[in-house]
């Protein structure tokens, strides 16, 4: 049985261990992977937690931070922890950082883009960054970065006009209903379900009262 710890593959803090338990049939047991005690936490510890984490994910600062903090807390319940611990997380961040291994800036606004091309609206993109710990400033830029590099400019509304119109069609709402009877029946639901992703009322009343999908392109003032 393999542990739900994303590290427990490569992870210093796990090792393989092997198992001779005989059971009814006589079989041994597979390997599997074992947690050792919590190790000290030292600079070079964090540094390798860090480069590990950072090797398999896209990372902002405060989920890399999060990561660390983990490990800290794991260490605290049997290691008395150095007092200068907190700056050495800050001076791995900024190593990091200036590494490049972590930009804010630049996780977001791909991130932004992926999210609007998904069907995610952009009050929904901001409170997933928010989420991943964005604000501010790098939250709107990444936005309008992200509108713009997909020929929105700067203009939130056509953005999410867009990504409302390729939610519906996926999902099948409104006007996106191959069954009349049903797309008729739907609507307050269809409705529902778009503002819950974030869409304004103008979207949803067009999702669901377009006739054809060249009538909400329209109404969206959408290209071909």
């Amino acid at each position: 049985m393999s542990s739900s710890d994303p590290f427990a593959d490569s992870d210093p803090d796990y090792a393989s261990e092997s198992r001779d338990d005989t059971r009814a049939g006589g079989a041994a047991s597979s390997k599997r992977r074992q947690p050792r005690k919590p190790r000290k936490i030292s600079p070079e510890y964090l540094r390798r937690v860090a480069l590990h984490y950072l090797d398999r994910y896209s990372a902002t600062e405060n989920s890399l931070r999060a990561v660390l903090k983990r490990r800290i807390r794991k260490s605290a319940t049997i290691h008395e922890l150095d007092d200068d611990v907190p700056l050495w997380v800050d001076a791995l961040i900024d190593d990091m950082k200036r590494l490049g291994f972590i930009n804010d800036a630049a996780f977001a606004q791909t991130r932004a883009v992926s999210l609007h091309r998904s069907g995610k609206s952009s009050r929904a993109i901001a409170q997933t960054l928010i989420g991943k710990g964005i604000r501010g400033d790098v939250l709107d830029d990444a936005i309008k970065a992200a509108s713009d590099e997909l020929g929105h400019g700067d203009d939130r509304r056509a953005m999410d006009r867009a990504a409302g119109f390729e939610f519906a069609r996926r999902r099948r709402l409104g006007v996106f209903n191959p069954d009349p009877v049903k797309r008729e029946d739907r609507k307050d639901k269809d409705m529902a379900t778009l503002a819950r992703r974030g869409f304004g009322y103008e979207i949803c009343r067009a999702v669901v009262e377009a006739q054809d999908e060249e009538a909400l392109r329209d109404r969206l003032e959408l290209d071909d």
